[in-house]
């Protein structure tokens, strides 16, 4: 068939779709850009974003789930106000001004006075009856006495405290508790015995052979005497303190021989008791002169005149008294309460204590900085290549300053470092290294080690000072468990 040009023409452009033709390139690149953004290659490009996006976010989370499973549990403790109390007890030997009194005559002796009173001067104490007439006139009155309510009242008071541990007599010695209680007994029945001595006495009843024997002094008397007696304070030692003196009772209802010891009698109410201490109680308290204390059983503090003082490596304090010396006249050996009450102090956990080492460095070898105000340290450091030396800044950490030393955290100098002050040409070599103790305070969310001072030391508690320079204070949060707390680590 044949076409003309013009057919030919009017079928190219009805093909292109317009005259020009544009619109047919236009379609292309469409078409191209489809295909384009259809591509294997964009798709895969998108896929790796998405799953390196993931990858972090279960590495995140995996990482997040590993600390927190060996993360560990760190309790925290608020600090708490204690009332700071030192009560320490020591054993005391009791020094009195004391005589021994011997019998002139041998016979049969009777007391006219009851143990731990007092007799005046030229009192009848005791009669010696060679014979025994006088005991056998008086034994008939003396098998009938029987004790009042008051009188059993008083013994069982006594068993009681013995059995609980209060009482004066050393406890586990059944021996001398017997001999008290005896003494205490033969006291009560012998009341009308005595009273009737004294009418025998009075009347002239008595023969030739009963001697009335009289006090020379005014005192209070005793029945017991041991082989510590007479002694002074200056006599005192340490060996004395291992076992208890032996007790002697003085008092005998039967025959007696002259120089016989009978009574003991001590002129006044002024006494000592020298106890042995120990070195940490003696240098906190050298130069005390009073105290308060607790004397045997009883409840109320007394205080005294304190005399602390050493005899080689041995701690002594002697207590001065004017009272109670009656009550306890038959006991040597005392225990001696000291109660110290101070202000209040602040009780920590013993749990929350930890020891952080430390170099001494002396104050003068600081320097100033003025424009950062601070006090640096200068450290020799050597070039390793030329050999010269130069000086380094080191801002420390100090725990504690002693007002002549700085207690620098050792993460800043080591052992042989030179610190050099350049101000003053000074050098020293730090090698001196010791621990303190301290707690991790958390108030600033994080571990912070704070020093402490001890004030008293228990089994679950430490009570420390309040008033530690940049130290602990009441309300502050610090860590139950100091083995579980990491110094700087952020609190989680």
């Amino acid at each position: 068939m044949n076409m003309s040009r013009e057919d030919n023409v009017v079928s190219l452009r009805s093909r292109q779709g317009s005259p020009s033709g544009r619109p047919a390139v236009s379609n292309k690149r469409d078409n191209f850009q489809n295909k384009k953004n259809n591509s294997p290659i964009k798709k895969r490009a998108q896929l790796i974003v998405l799953a390196f996006v993931v990858l972090g976010i279960c590495i995140y989370l995996g990482v997040e789930l590993f600390g927190m499973l060996n993360r560990s549990n760190v309790s925290f403790y608020e600090v708490k106000a204690a009332q700071l109390s030192y009560d320490t007890t020591f054993s005391g030997i009791a020094v009195r001004d004391e005589k021994l009194v011997y019998s002139e005559q041998s016979g049969y002796i009777n007391y006219f006075i009851r143990n731990k009173k007092k007799a005046a001067k030229n009192s009848i104490i005791y009669c010696v009856d060679s014979k025994n007439n006088t005991y056998n006139a008086l034994k008939k009155d003396f098998t009938k006495d029987k004790l009042d309510r008051s009188q059993i009242i008083e013994i069982k008071s006594s068993i009681a405290r013995y059995l609980s541990g209060e009482s004066t007599t050393l406890v586990g010695n059944i021996g001398e508790f017997k001999e008290q209680l005896g003494s205490m007994i033969y006291d009560f029945v012998s009341n009308n015995m005595i009273d009737n001595l004294k009418d025998y006495v009075t009347e002239g009843m008595t023969g030739s052979s009963f001697h009335v024997c009289r006090s020379p002094i005014s005192g209070v008397v005793s029945f017991k005497c041991d082989t510590y007696n007479g002694i002074t304070s200056d006599m005192v030692t340490a060996d004395m303190f291992k076992d208890a003196p032996s007790i002697i009772n003085l008092r005998s209802t039967g025959l007696i021989s002259s120089s016989d010891p009978v009574y003991r009698i001590c002129e006044n109410e002024n006494w000592s008791i020298v106890c042995k201490v120990t070195e940490e109680f003696y240098v906190d308290n050298v130069g005390s002169r009073e105290a308060s204390v607790l004397i045997g059983n009883k409840t109320t503090p007394i205080s005294v005149t304190t005399t602390p003082y050493s005899i080689g490596e041995d701690y002594f304090v002697e207590l001065k008294l004017n009272t109670y010396m009656s009550e306890f006249i038959d006991d040597r050996l005392l225990p001696v309460r000291f109660i110290n009450n101070k202000d209040k102090g602040l009780k920590i956990p013993a749990s929350s204590i930890v020891q952080k080492s430390y170099y001494l460095v002396p104050l003068n070898m600081f320097v100033e900085d003025k424009e950062r105000n601070v006090m640096l340290l200068k450290k020799e450091i050597a070039d390793p290549e030329t050999g010269e030396i130069y000086l380094m800044d080191v801002n420390p950490s100090k725990y504690y300053s002693d007002g002549y030393y700085a207690y620098i955290d050792p993460m800043y100098v080591s052992d042989g470092d030179v610190i050099n002050n350049p101000e003053t040409g000074n050098r020293v070599r730090v090698s001196t290294m010791n621990s303190l103790d301290g707690v991790y305070n958390v108030n600033k969310g994080y571990y912070q080690f704070v020093r402490i001072d001890r004030l008293e030391t228990g089994k679950d508690y430490i009570v420390i000072s309040p008033s530690t320079p940049d130290g602990i204070r009441e309300y502050d949060h610090i860590a139950l468990d100091a083995s579980k707390a990491v110094e700087s680590m952020l609190v989680k």
